[in-house]
């Protein structure tokens, strides 16, 4: 099983201490997982990830920045808005998503969002697609929505079919031989 998948699955599972549960935290949580997963920390992941942004020190932690980070930093990158809702869209995710992929959803500063599934927010959403789980396309997350199955006491990480999440406005793939 991918690193990152496994290390997501116990993390929404309480199976793994450190986490950060609090609503909001989407990006903390992603970067933890990552950073576990090649034995590093997360703050190097943020530096690494959004100097090449040169993001703003008070939106650094953000969806979006990172979002922008990932395609400048040329990883396997699908910038086309896809609703899971939609069975077209769905499947047409299914194809091309692999475990542990990166999902994004989230609008410009200046713009709209694109879809009435697009996370509302200016700080954009991330989760972590782990492939099936008990049959289910599902995605890792740290979110305020209320959706999705969490173990334990009711906390923002949570594992979400993919059919209940937002709409992806991005889907970045980790290369093969990169390293923190």
């Amino acid at each position: 099983m991918n690193p990152i998948v496994q290390i997501a699955l116990q993390a929404v599972r309480r199976e793994l201490p450190g986490f950060v549960s609090t609503p909001g935290w989407c990006v903390a949580f992603v970067f933890e997982v990552i950073a576990r997963a090649y034995e590093t920390n997360r703050w190097k992941l943020y530096s690494r990830m959004l100097d090449s942004v040169r993001a703003d020190p008070d939106r650094s932690r953000w969806a979006v920045a990172v979002e922008r980070a990932i395609d400048r930093l040329d990883w396997d990158v699908s910038a086309l808005d896809r609703d899971p809702a939609s069975p077209a869209d769905r499947a047409a995710l299914l194809r091309q998503l692999k475990p542990g992929d990166l999902l994004f959803s989230s609008a410009p500063f200046d713009e709209p969002p694109r879809s009435r599934r697009t996370a509302p927010d200016r700080e954009g959403h991330i989760g972590l697609y782990v492939g099936e789980v008990d049959g289910v396309p599902s995605i890792a997350e740290n979110t305020r929505a209320d959706r999705g199955r969490w173990w334990g006491r009711k906390s923002a990480l949570r594992l979400t079919p993919l059919e209940q999440w937002d709409t992806v406005t991005t889907q970045g793939r980790i290369p093969r031989n990169w390293r923190p």
